[in-house]
């Protein structure tokens, strides 16, 4: 009989132990890659941020003809580096919020002319224009954040629609042909359980870990920037920023400050519907 309860437990062990092998392993496959992330991810990186399939053509979004002429062109008074929205290098962004943020680069206003007047339009994947926002520059270059309202009758994005989104220089209000145009495009997504839980948990700092690792731009980017206005002097979140910027090919303007949008002159939901 004992020898019996010796093989029993021996078969039991061993039973315990593949399952528990097994469980590992399960664990393994459906636990995201972002519970080993630490920082910007290795491929982020070496520029190769990968959004989702199938989100379309890649849009330029600096230099080149009079819709974002830089600050080459003549007819804008504008110095020094381009006018450049951050987005990574083939122009999309995956974000999971609602009403997300954008981010551009704005260039300086030369000392001798007055502010411009800046447009932000988003459209959704048809081209008509959802909602569109005027303000004037402040003059100064810097990095400005712009995010949807919540308010103003804005629906929220459609999961799993593309939309299009601009931020226009209006070098010359009498001759729109002469305007700076940056454009990128943005896609919301489902956060799958396991990632809403993790985020859930975790701190601002690895939030941006897991946002970047789930290859989503716009939230880790969003998430970074809040960071960098709360610890300024922080170096490691200085260090991220830069691996981040690096990471869409935004180096020349990692080092630049994140500014306060200035005030609005006039926004609003504008209905493509009946």
């Amino acid at each position: 009989m004992a020898q019996i309860r010796f093989r029993f437990s021996k078969c039991s062990l061993a039973v315990s132990l593949k399952l528990a092998m097994l469980t590992g392993v399960f664990l393994l496959v459906q636990t995201p890659q972002a519970l080993l992330a630490q920082g910007i991810p290795r491929r982020w990186e070496a520029k190769q941020y990968r959004p989702p399939m199938g989100i379309g053509a890649p849009i330029r979004t600096e230099g080149g003809g009079t819709r974002s002429g830089g600050p080459a062109n003549s007819s804008c008074p504008v110095v020094g580096k381009p006018l450049t929205a951050l987005v990574p290098g083939d122009r999309f962004g995956v974000t999971v919020a609602p009403y997300p943020t954008f981010f551009v680069y704005m260039p300086a206003v030369s000392p001798q002319a007055s502010p411009l007047l800046v447009e932000f339009e988003l459209q959704d994947n048809s081209g008509d224009s959802v909602y569109k926002s005027i303000f004037k520059t402040s003059g100064k270059p810097g990095i400005l954040t712009l995010t949807l309202p919540t308010q103003a009758g804005l629906p929220p994005l459609k999961v799993g629609e593309d939309y299009k989104w601009s931020f226009t220089l209006i070098c010359q209000p009498d001759e729109r042909s002469q305007d700076i145009t940056v454009e990128g495009w943005v896609r919301r997504v489902e956060l799958n359980a396991i990632l809403n839980n993790q985020l859930k948990q975790a701190s601002p700092q690895q939030q941006v870990q897991l946002y970047a690792e789930a290859e989503i731009w716009q939230d880790a980017l969003a998430t970074l920037v809040q960071l960098r206005r709360n610890y300024p002097n922080d170096a490691a979140i200085a260090a991220n920023w830069e691996r981040l910027l690096s990471a869409a090919g935004l180096n020349n303007i990692a080092q630049e400050a994140v500014v306060t949008i200035p005030a609005t002159v006039g926004d609003g939901f504008v209905s493509s519907g009946p």
